[in-house]
């Protein structure tokens, strides 16, 4: 469990053996969260060397590892590249408490910074929204409900939540919103998702809409505060993968 801020499971901190088996906790952990899904392709070697800071061969060597217990898969072609095969494998679990756990007090910070940026934007939003920010938002408001995979939940709720803080009108707002983004998600400038909850699908979608109709009505105050208590869904995700990661500890 979870207690005060840090988790008290088992394990403390627990150092790696190479820069490569650090970059395939990450990666590991990364999936686990859902910054990247079941059947989707991960960022090329380049592009994930730039997010990570490594060397291609590093990302190469991390990948390795990945297609060897059985989390993504190698496909050749135009299309190729490395694809998840599944969010959770009997090796995922280590990976999650040694990614997380010397982490955790710092990502508890950045979970109640970020809650205190985006209901920030959110509030500038409801009193600078134009017409053409409310249509994008309106947009993405209807590719969430009638998505139809996990993944376009996933864009949808990207691009929802990219048309509040543009609807902002500061770029240094859109800056730090992104950068909180990749420093919760581990350097991935992605959502983490976690399982196909249908429960939690339909809270977000609700507090979505909340915050579009507090944002149309130029409610700054209500709109802040519902986009403070909506980016709690995405610590509870990380929280609760940290958990399973600790409970698997406990069982094994």
């Amino acid at each position: 469990m979870l207690d005060g801020g840090r988790p008290s499971g088992v394990l403390g901190p627990v150092r790696v053996p190479s820069v490569a088996t650090e970059v395939a906790d990450r990666l590991m952990t990364a999936i686990a969260i859902g910054d990247y899904l079941p059947g989707q392709r991960l960022p090329g070697e380049r592009e994930l060397a730039g997010l990570l800071d490594v060397s291609r061969a590093t990302i190469r060597e991390a990948i390795g590892r990945l297609q060897a217990v059985g989390i993504v898969e190698i496909r050749r072609g135009r299309t190729g590249g490395a694809y998840v095969r599944t969010s959770w494998t009997e090796a995922t679990a280590a990976a999650v408490r040694r990614t997380l756990v010397p982490r955790w007090p710092e990502l508890e910070q950045l979970f109640d910074l970020r809650g205190l940026v985006e209901g920030m934007a959110a509030r500038a939003a409801a009193l600078r929204r134009t017409d053409a920010d409310l249509e994008a938002m309106r947009v993405a408001l209807d590719a969430y409900a009638g998505a139809a995979s996990l993944r376009e939940e996933q864009e949808a709720d990207a691009a929802f939540h990219t048309a509040v803080v543009t609807a902002a009108a500061n770029p240094q707002i859109n800056a730090l919103s992104r950068d909180l983004l990749m420093r919760v998600s581990l350097g991935f400038p992605t959502e983490p998702y976690g399982d196909d909850d249908p429960e939690t699908y339909q809270q977000a979608l609700n507090e979505h809409r909340a915050l579009y109709e507090a944002i149309s009505a130029k409610d700054a105050e209500r709109a802040g505060s519902i986009a403070e208590r909506h980016f709690t869904l995405t610590a509870d995700v990380i929280r609760a993968m940290l958990e399973r990661g600790l409970s698997d500890s406990r069982d094994s």
